[in-house]
């Protein structure tokens, strides 16, 4: 089956990217509000122009992939195999789990966050779907439109870290509407 090297390497991509992060303030929200909003909540781009949307659910903060973009130099080699398969239909083929090896990676929730007691650190938990594992880690607010992400291994002796930038807002051209949704797959400038 050829999917399996296509799932490993549009996940790759996911963690070989730099993502910056910036708070996205809801229309009409006090300062006070926007001072006191979780800094990791929105949509973080990685070096690989993936983009990860962190969002509060019942275990605190969730991460799912929102975007998954192809690089160039990947989709040349592989194009056929990719367009036949579908950058949208890339799966978990990587799962230690069998019964969840068909599920997406599109909207596939790969962190799992918990506030620590510094308010900068969320500690959890990362899901790789390149090796099907998930780790010890944590996200390091760096700045309003900045974090890091830290994957850890051997109880949290080792560690590699990943900066990513958080992704603007589009702005609203009329009053009352909401921005535009950003293109869920992407391959550098083939959409």
């Amino acid at each position: 089956m050829k999917k399996a090297p296509f799932v490993r390497l549009a996940v790759a991509l996911l963690f070989s990217a730099t993502p910056v992060a910036a708070i996205a303030a809801p229309m009409g929200a006090a300062p006070a509000e926007i001072a006191n909003a979780p800094q990791i909540e929105g949509v973080w781009l990685t070096q690989s122009k993936s983009q990860i949307t962190v969002s509060p659910c019942a275990t605190d903060f969730c991460g799912n992939i929102s975007k998954i973009v192809v690089p160039d130099d990947i989709y040349k080699q592989n194009k056929k195999a990719i367009e036949s398969i579908g950058a949208t239909n890339f799966t978990d083929e990587m799962n230690k789990d069998p019964k969840l090896k068909g599920r997406p990676i599109m909207g596939l929730q790969i962190l799992t966050l918990h506030p620590s007691d510094k308010p900068q650190i969320y500690n959890g938990e990362i899901y790789n779907p390149e090796d099907g594992n998930t780790y010890s880690g944590y996200v390091e607010v760096l700045g309003p439109n900045k974090i890091r992400l830290n994957g850890c291994i051997l109880y949290n002796i080792i560690c590699k870290g990943e900066d990513w930038t958080r992704v603007p807002l589009p702005p609203v051209t009329e009053p009352g509407m909401a921005p535009a949704p950003s293109t869920p797959v992407a391959q550098g400038t083939f959409q």
